[in-house]
Parts: structure tokens; C-alpha cells; sequence
């Protein structure tokens, strides 16, 4: 049975990537240390827990001495908010990431998959393709995007192969309760009125297991090479759709109050994401928008 090594593994992306690889896979579960989240994680035969600053990464390969097939670098700190423009921040993340791109040379590692993120893009109105020039707006954005270029080369030069998933707006059951979609749900719940932009620009949501089930096979299939990979459904239409199906679901009598809230700084931007690159490994979006908020629900029940 190969291993894999998961930094970041209390995060929303990586519990469920535990879940979903620990019948085939033995995991080596990265976390900070004394972290609230570790009792999150399963227990299995097959998982075992470091913790771990993120600072500290380089130790790894004198803590592990077991052969590790990949890593999946899921770490970063200063993911939402304003902390998103912290440049000091941002920067420690990227010379974080590149000690741990040094680690998994040194434990051999064949496949390196870094999470990566739409703000690499930055605002596009125009279908994004992997091809898309990136623009990217946010420190957190360039830090990410300045990350991938290094890792490409980096891991071409040291025989390891580099992918990213890209990802565009991941939902699920567990996420962050700050999101659009589970701010609104709550509100929905409570029958609440829900302050909105006019919620007309272009948006794509992808459920956490779909995201995952691709992870898996950046991870597995040979054919895959080197590269970023676009990670979104195949569902793109105006975001005030997906409201309205969201107050539809849960029989809500909330008001949605359309453009009552101004766009940000940046200004009214949606996103269009090609998936092409994604389903030519064999992938398929599989879970709906309405199954996926359904789950989110029943889990709530439970």
C-alpha cells in the first residue's frame, strides 16, 4: 500500500481527501500542533498524525522514514479576508512551501500536488481556461501563482511530478461558515432576509467530493502530466440561480434582496471556468448542485 503525505490536513479540502484515500492509501496526516481540529480526523490503522508548524516542514524528512509516494501540499495560512493582501504573510507561505517542495525530494516522492486557487487568475470576464494569462490581484494570488511557477521547475529538475488543482468555489458539508452558500443556508433556515449583490456575473460551484474523487486521480492516473488542472463543475450560470435554487431546497421563506449590497473594490467579476483538462483524465462532475446542498443539510440534522 502506497503513502501519502498530507500537509494541511484538518483543513475542509483535507479531511475529506483523508476520508476518501484511506481504504487505499496510508496516510501521514500533517497538522499544527495542539490543533482544535485533529479530533476531526478518523482513526484508522492506516492513518498516522505529525504535528507539525508549518515553519518547520523541512524536518519532515528526518521524522518520516518511511517511503513516501506523493505529497499533497494543502497548507496556507491567510486563506480569507484581509489577510488574503498580508504580503508579509503571503510571503512565509511561499518560502514555507518551497522548504516543503525540498522535503519531498528528499523523501523521494514521485508526485508533488499543491492546492491551488482561482486567485491566480485574478478577475477575468471571459471563460478561464488553463491557457488564461494569469492576472492575479491578491497577494495571495501572486504568492500562490509565484509558488506553482518555482514548483514546476523545481520538481522537473528533481524527477518529481508537479500538479495542481486548481480550484474555483468548493462547497460541501464541514465547510467554513462564512461562505456564500452556508451563510445564506443558515439564514434560509431561520426563514432570515438575505442581503445580496444583484448576483448577476457568471458563478460555478463544485461539491468537496467531486473535487476530491479528482484529486485522487491527479494522483493515480499515468497519463496525467506536469501542470495546472482547472477544478469546477460543469454547471456555470448566473450566481442568482444558484440562490434561488438554495431558497427553493430548504422551502425557505427568507426575502432575497437582490443589489441592495454594492460589489466590492474590485467590481462586479464572475467566473466561467473551462474544464476541458479535467474531464480528458477521465474525471466527471457527478454530484448536482441541489444533491450536493442536500447533503449539507442532512448532515446538519445528524
Amino acid at each position: 500500500m502506497k503513502t501519502i503525505l498530507i500537509t494541511g490536513a484538518t483543513s475542509f479540502i483535507g479531511l475529506n481527501l483523508i476520508n476518501y484515500l484511506l481504504n487505499d492509501y496510508k496516510v501521514i496526516a500533517v497538522v499544527r500542533p495542539n490543533s482544535e481540529k485533529i479530533s476531526l480526523l478518523p482513526a484508522s490503522d492506516n492513518l498516522s498524525i505529525f504535528e507539525l508548524e508549518m515553519k518547520d516542514y523541512y524536518r519532515l524528512p528526518s521524522l518520516i522514514k518511511e517511503s513516501i509516494h506523493s505529497i499533497a501540499h494543502l497548507s496556507w495560512m491567510g486563506t480569507r479576508g484581509i489577510d488574503r493582501n498580508n504580503i508579509e504573510l503571503q510571503e512565509q507561505n511561499f518560502k514555507y512551501s518551497i522548504s516543503t517542495l525540498h522535503s519531498a525530494a528528499k523523501l523521494n516522492a514521485k508526485i508533488f500536488m499543491s492546492a491551488g486557487s482561482q486567485a491566480e487568475y485574478g478577475l477575468q470576464n471571459e471563460i478561464i481556461s488553463e491557457n488564461t494569462v494569469p492576472k492575479p490581484a491578491t497577494a495571495y494570488g501572486k504568492s500562490k501563482l509565484k509558488f506553482y511557477e518555482y514548483g514546476i521547475e523545481f520538481c522537473k529538475n528533481n524527477n518529481i511530478k508537479f500538479v495542481e488543482p486548481r480550484f474555483f468555489s468548493l462547497y460541501g458539508a464541514g465547510d467554513y461558515e462564512g461562505t456564500l452558500i452556508m451563510s445564506m443556508l443558515a439564514k434560509m433556515l431561520k426563514n432570515e432576509p438575505c442581503e445580496l449583490t444583484d448576483c448577476t456575473q457568471k458563478w460555478n460551484f463544485l461539491n468537496i467530493k467531486d473535487a476530491v474523487t479528482g484529486i485522487k486521480i491527479l494522483l493515480e492516473n499515468e497519463q496525467v502530466k506536469s501542470g495546472t488542472y482547472n477544478f469546477a463543475s460543469n454547471d456555470t450560470r448566473e450566481l442568482k440561480s444558484f440562490l434561488l435554487e438554495m431558497k427553493n431546497i430548504t422551502n425557505s421563506k427568507s426575502k432575497l434582496n437582490f443589489g441592495v449590497l454594492p460589489h466590492n473594490d474590485s467590481g462586479k467579476y464572475g467566473i466561467n471556468p473551462d474544464i476541458t483538462k479535467l474531464l480528458n483524465t477521465g474525471w466527471q462532475h457527478k454530484i448536482s448542485f441541489e444533491d450536493g446542498i442536500r447533503d449539507i443539510l442532512y448532515k446538519r440534522n445528524i
